[in-house]
């Protein structure tokens, strides 16, 4: 069974959104493991966690070995609009470090998607020389929390981090800040391109209408496939960039790879949580329906899939 190390903290989320509210375990890496999990792969969770955090809360589908209890569990308060929110950053927790990745061995992929500040550069180098495939999600690099606590971005330079990705992710609320401000779409993609990784892709999450992805030094801007309804928009870019990495591992094509990831992500708006990840053959069925009422000409590219 191929491997999938989801590196990132763990943290205690309230989310409020117009559907109530909740208190979960939450995280990036929860989101991008139960997808590689559910699409077939051992998903082992590289996290920090403090001592009030129960681990049963952790899907039973994840290995826990690389479970670190430092420090205190991360938490935040998320407050939901549509698709806009806000955060607020309640508590902070440890860093991740290289002796800590060195301890998993070898995976074959991995993705880095820090929540705030917890994975230094020494550590992704070392992810990148302990998988096949890397991908890189920067959200929690641009993260500041003033004296309230209360988080807004920041432009983040990643020079030194991108290029060591195979993948690098990002959404359309984030893609300036990490393309020096670059706020043209197909420029700030090209740009990040041009700084190393293979390919770049920006989710839907928040609030875009298309799935991008930019790679051979060409963009293509794709459908996103919309939910049926929306009761958590969280987890929805971490998921998609999961299920294009475990994808684009196993086709080796980048398009149908985001075509997938689109319909994976649409299913986690469905839910609180991780509890509407879909199945491979779900996300298909749903895939095909869509672009057979909406874009037939890209049902070419599933034949091969199929």
């Amino acid at each position: 069974m191929p491997s999938f190390l989801a590196a990132g903290n763990l943290s205690r989320d309230l989310i409020k959104t117009s559907a109530g509210e909740s208190i979960r375990l939450a995280g990036s890496s929860i989101y991008a493991g139960v997808v590689a999990a559910k699409l077939g792969f051992k998903a082992v969770l590289l996290a920090c966690y403090g001592q009030e955090s129960d681990l049963d809360e952790i899907p039973r589908d994840l290995s826990l070995e690389g479970l670190i209890r430092r420090g205190k569990t991360a938490s935040f308060e998320l407050v939901y609009h549509g698709e806009d929110r806000e955060l607020r950053l309640l508590s902070s927790s440890e860093p991740i470090y290289p002796s800590d990745v060195e301890k998993l061995g070898y995976h074959d992929i991995c993705l880095s998607s820090p929540i705030y500040h917890e994975i230094p550069l020494e550590t992704l180098r070392e992810l990148r020389r302990r998988c096949f495939l890397l991908g890189l999600d920067p959200q929690g690099y641009i993260r500041r929390a003033d004296e309230h606590g209360r988080v807004s971005f920041y432009e983040f330079d990643g020079s030194n981090y991108f290029y060591l990705a195979d993948v690098l992710s990002t959404s359309k609320p984030e893609l300036p800040y990490i393309a020096k401000g670059e706020r043209d779409e197909a420029r700030a993609l090209k740009l990040l391109w041009d700084m190393g990784p293979d390919i770049v892709i920006m989710t839907r999450e928040g609030g875009s209408d298309h799935f991008s992805i930019f790679f051979d030094g060409k963009l293509f801007s794709l459908p996103a496939v919309p939910p049926s309804k929306i009761v958590d928009p969280g987890g929805a870019g971490d998921s998609s960039t999961a299920a294009f990495l475990v994808e684009y591992y196993m086709t080796g094509n980048p398009l149908w790879s985001a075509l997938f990831a689109s319909s994976v992500s649409s299913f986690i708006y469905e839910g609180f949580g991780a509890e509407r990840v879909p199945s491979r053959d779900e996300a298909i069925r749903r895939l095909d329906e869509f672009l057979l009422r909406n874009a037939p000409e890209l049902r070419e590219i599933m034949r091969e899939f199929l």
